[in-house]
């Protein structure tokens, strides 16, 4: 099995579920060694558990990402442990349904979808990529980073803000060698994309028909763009989005797809 990350020191946000979880498994699984940040500290030492059980090296650290002291702490201790941070992944968030009536909704989902990312990127920048004149961060964003969503206003807004956090990141901190890219899920098997098919079955039935290759995408769809794009075979690509969506943002008519 390819090794990409053989001694490296991998951060994944939000790692104890979803996304995140098959992300910092696979970044393990490719010789890293892998922290996996979450606030919810007992599901995150499972899944080190999991990963330690399969011979990866991994550590569980807790963490409110929307705390900047909290998170400058967990950084400096990553740090002090295993002396740098080679890549980092911003993947915690939230998903709360927030009108624009609603601004304490908006606030709770940019304090941890744009804000938390912001924090992680500084806090792993000034603790070991800057100095170390290398690193690599992946930001995860959302189509609705892309485009919006109704009734959404606080994560379309957060997610947005992370492509341009993304593109900002890229251009000021080329100079110390550390590359920023981002990836853009589609809709994605997760427990809250199935309590959502549970709670409104033909609404979702027919967004997943609007998606071009006709299925949900999966977290292992997901950790593989993350995968590349931390790695050396994406070495000159920086500042860049990638959706990962089935084709979803290529279908600009909004009309669904004929079968």
């Amino acid at each position: 099995m390819s090794k990409r990350f053989s001694g490296k020191v991998v951060v994944v946000t939000g790692a104890s579920s979803g996304i995140g979880l098959c992300t910092a498994g696979m970044f393990a699984g490719e010789g890293a060694i892998t922290a996996l940040v979450d606030l919810n500290l007992p599901d995150a030492e499972k899944a080190v558990a999991a990963i330690v059980s399969g011979g990866g090296e991994a550590i569980a650290f807790r963490c409110d990402i929307s705390d900047e002291a909290e998170v400058q702490q967990v950084a400096q201790d990553i740090v002090s442990r295993f002396g740098r941070i080679d890549v980092l992944v911003n993947n915690a968030g939230i998903s709360i349904t927030a009108v624009a009536e609603r601004y304490d909704r908006f606030a709770q989902s940019v304090a941890v979808n744009l804000s938390g990312a912001f924090y992680w990127s500084r806090a792993a920048g000034l603790a070991s990529m800057i100095d170390n004149r290398s690193g690599t961060i992946v930001n995860i964003a959302s189509i609705a980073g892309l485009a919006a969503i109704p009734s959404d206003i606080g994560y379309v807004s957060a997610k947005h803000g992370i492509v341009g956090l993304t593109k900002a990141l890229a251009v000021e901190w080329a100079k110390y060698g550390i590359r920023v890219n981002c990836v853009a899920p589609g809709i994605t098997k997760s427990d809250m994309a199935q309590a959502a098919i549970d709670a409104e079955p033909v609404f979702m039935a027919e967004r997943i028909g609007r998606v071009p290759l006709g299925r949900m995408g999966d977290a292992e769809d997901q950790a593989r763009a993350i995968l590349f794009l931390a790695s050396d075979e994406a070495g000159y690509i920086s500042g860049v989005t990638l959706p990962v969506d089935g084709g979803q943002m290529a279908l600009h008519s909004g009309m669904p797809q004929k079968r």
